[in-house]
């Protein structure tokens, strides 16, 4: 097991190997090693070195440079580069020999990911949320440094933050949910940020295109018109998009039809063509329903029933045949597309989502080597449930016996929830751990930038998808030491007393949603008692907080904590407003206290602080806002 965080790092002056004297990278503020990366390095090896550097100045003052070339050069030197072929993609290596240290890696993210592992593991530096408040990065006059030897892997090959999901009033074609999010206003710093946090705490691997694609490949402008065979039989006629399409929900194909297959083949095979780089696509399903009832499709199907239909129970009780296991259909499509990608794109993957109708393997089919399922578990946020639990990986582990490589989408956050507090830490590495037991090495998140809310479930999942075996305990104290410091334990309070919040509130296997004003448990989850403790242990972080950095922190998570506390009030107020008869004071109440909400949401939108496109998603696709019907009420008192 890898415990590397225990290891102390109050002091940059390591205990040394006995064969090898320590190296001096930098003494009392003066630099004394060369920084050196190769003329014809890649832009993003050339950064790896620009980060080494950027830090190793923010550690000790000294300033290192980077050469090119080694000749001339005089003391220690930092290689950083992309060239060890016996390391697996993304691996890296840190070592030292002969008075000088090599940061090198398989590749370009290896050759990153050796700096950021050397500065963690050596350095003490920490990245706790994007931007500079969330950096860590102890301060020391001299930097001397052990001797080293040490290669890491991942053990997830994919281990993508996101965010993914559904796209928010996306109604002039396929718009990736990032160039939405700049619409919203959420800025391009904002999510360079983010992506930069990511690569720093070893989110990454390899690159696969899409989700729910067929808005992308079956775009109506092209093939509405001369081809509505192309498109789903839903109640005897041919469903064509029609404008209010958002190229996301709707708008299923007719799998059967061999023209929809040589279509997506054609699809792929471009694709493949204009991003070589890229690992694997999707073709999945759009979301929602509406699946083709046609008899070709319809004959490829198992015969089974849903049992349990989830988002689609509305439509299924109107007609049995809508509640109908589809994955067989889907996967012979899947299948059929693959045969045909592998012969001019070999190595290349075809990804589908095992998701609604088609989240069980299939009965029939076998999957091709270059098909990924991507089994959708929603999610092990409601694991506290033994039973839903033990349902929800079983069905995991099938789909991983039923693949050459399989894949999880997992929803830490999703349309029903605006970004409210939602701990689930312990749930969150159990399905880690047996994921990765299973053979599965694809993870997937729906996420959000909820930094100063769920940001710990991001931090600790980063770290624990690269390394199964990590202590998240460990893991744990760790950030809170080096975040927090004397405000340690409180932060660690604050944070357990939500985590056991929530189990409480699941653990009979009843969901907490806001999908509708008046089913919502938000009130039973977030109850006044609790709310109040929670604001008690950040009133006693910040008495404890022995500098203004730490404050500042503290302060972060207390933003957070207002969004949860805001939204909460605006629901109460709600919930008194909607009660009969009208009441012209508390309908007013009720639309100050979402006014209140809003106006804090979108002061904070780009600060890290809330999952603001979950928010807005959430208060406009989901019947969780009565805004429009208090005004309602209100016309009607006399």
């Amino acid at each position: 097991m890898t415990r590397w965080l225990l290891a102390p790092l109050a002091t940059l002056l390591l205990a040394a190997a006995p064969r090898e004297a320590p190296i001096t990278l930098v003494e009392n503020g003066r630099a004394r090693a060369t920084i050196v990366v190769d003329a014809q390095a890649s832009e993003e090896t050339r950064f790896a070195a620009q980060e080494l550097q950027t830090y190793l100045e923010k550690i000790s003052g000294a300033r290192l440079p980077i050469r090119q070339d080694a000749r001339g050069v005089s003391g220690p030197l930092i290689t950083v580069g992309a060239a060890d072929a016996s390391l697996g993609r993304e691996g890296f290596r840190i070592r030292t020999a002969g008075g000088n240290l090599t940061l090198t890696g398989r590749d370009d993210a290896g050759a990153q990911l050796a700096v950021y592992a050397f500065l963690e593991k050596h350095l003490g530096v920490r990245w706790l949320w994007p931007g500079e408040l969330g950096e860590v990065a102890p301060q020391s006059r001299s930097i001397r440094i052990p001797a080293i030897d040490e290669s890491e892997e991942p053990a997830f090959k994919w281990r993508n933050r996101g965010p993914g999901g559904a796209l928010w009033g996306a109604t002039s074609g396929p718009t990736e949910m990032r160039a939405r999010e700049r619409l919203l206003g959420v800025s391009g710093r904002h999510q360079a940020e983010v992506a930069l946090w990511e690569k720093r705490n070893r989110w990454g691997g390899l690159k696969i295109y899409g989700g729910h694609a067929l808005g992308e490949i079956f775009p109506p402008q092209k093939y509405a018109r001369d081809h509505p065979d192309y498109y789903a039989l839903v109640n005897g006629r041919r469903a064509v998009p029609g404008p209010d399409y958002d190229y996301k929900h709707g708008g299923q194909v007719c799998t059967a039809n061999p023209g929809v297959v040589r279509a997506t083949t054609a699809w792929v095979r471009n694709f493949f063509d204009a991003h070589p780089d890229y690992d694997g696509v999707h073709i999945t399903m759009n979301d929602s329903g509406g699946f083709c009832e046609c008899d070709r499709c319809r004959a490829l199907d198992s015969g089974e029933l849903v049992k349990r239909p989830g988002i689609e129970a509305e439509e299924m009780k109107k007609a049995p045949s809508k509640n109908t296991v589809i994955t067989d259909r889907i996967f012979t499509y899947v299948n059929q597309v693959a045969a045909e990608v592998a012969k001019t794109h070999p190595g290349k993957c075809v990804v589908s989502m095992a998701y609604a109708r088609y989240s069980s393997p299939p009965r029939t089919v076998r999957l091709l080597p270059n098909v990924v399922p991507q089994y959708c578990m929603w999610s092990a946020y409601r694991h506290a449930n033994a039973a839903m639990k033990e349902e929800q990986l079983a069905t995991a582990a099938a789909w991983a016996r039923a693949a050459r490589r399989a894949g999880i989408y997992e929803y830490y956050i999703n349309g029903s929830w605006p970004g409210l507090h939602r701990l689930v830490l312990p749930q969150v590495a159990d399905s880690i751990r047996y994921l990765h037991a299973q053979g599965v090495d694809l993870y997937q998140t729906q996420s959000g930038d909820d930094f100063a809310i769920n940001g710990i479930n991001y931090y600790v999942a980063g770290r624990l998808l690269w390394n199964p075996a990590l202590d998240p305990a460990v893991i744990l104290a760790d950030f809170y030491e080096k975040g927090f410091q004397k405000a340690a334990p409180a932060i660690r309070r604050y944070h357990q007393r939500l985590e056991q919040a929530w189990r409480a509130a699941t653990v009979g296997g009843e969901d907490v949603t806001c999908n509708s004003i008046e089913k919502t448990r938000l009130l039973e989850l977030f109850t006044e008692e609790l709310l109040a403790e929670c604001d008690r242990d950040l009133a006693e972080a910040a008495r404890a907080a022995d500098s203004d950095l730490v404050r500042r922190r503290v302060e972060f998570y207390r933003q957070g904590l207002r969004y949860t506390e805001l939204t909460v009030a605006a629901v109460g107020a709600s919930r008194r407003a909607l009660r009969p008869p009208p009441e012209k004071l508390l309908i007013d109440e009720a639309l100050a206290a979402w006014a209140r909400r809003d106006s804090f949401v979108e002061e904070l939108k780009d600060d890290f602080v809330v999952a603001y496109f979950w928010a807005r998603y959430n208060d406009l696709q989901r019947d969780f806002r009565p805004d429009r019907r208090l005004r309602e009420f209100s016309k009607a008192i006399p």
